[in-house]
């Protein structure tokens, strides 16, 4: 894909985030190029439910899919229109109990 296919279906994919409009399947599907970070949020026997984080033109949005965890079990891309998000940073602090040393 060149450059200019690149930056068009960038420009297409963001024009239709913008208008609320669904993403196709296959739009959905290419968008996994684009990805920054992915989390599995649920574990089957089949498939891994995921989360993946893509980033268009220095925005970033979630989408959800189905990972196929066999070669027999394909993945599952459902229209949807992806939510924007950013990242956040968090600090968690725990509290330990050891044992004093004599």
């Amino acid at each position: 894909m060149t450059n200019t296919k690149l930056d068009d279906f960038e420009k297409e994919i963001l024009r239709k985030i913008d208008n609320n409009e669904p993403l196709t399947e296959d739009e959905i599907e290419e968008l996994l190029y684009y990805s920054v970070d992915s989390m599995v949020v649920n574990t089957g026997r089949w498939v891994n439910d995921k989360i993946e984080i893509v980033q268009l033109e220095h925005r970033t949005f979630s989408i959800e899919w189905k990972q196929g965890l066999t070669e027999n079990q394909e993945s599952l891309f459902a229209s949807q229109i992806p939510v924007e998000v950013k990242s956040v940073t968090k600090i968690i602090e725990t509290t330990e109990w050891v044992k004093l040393e004599k």
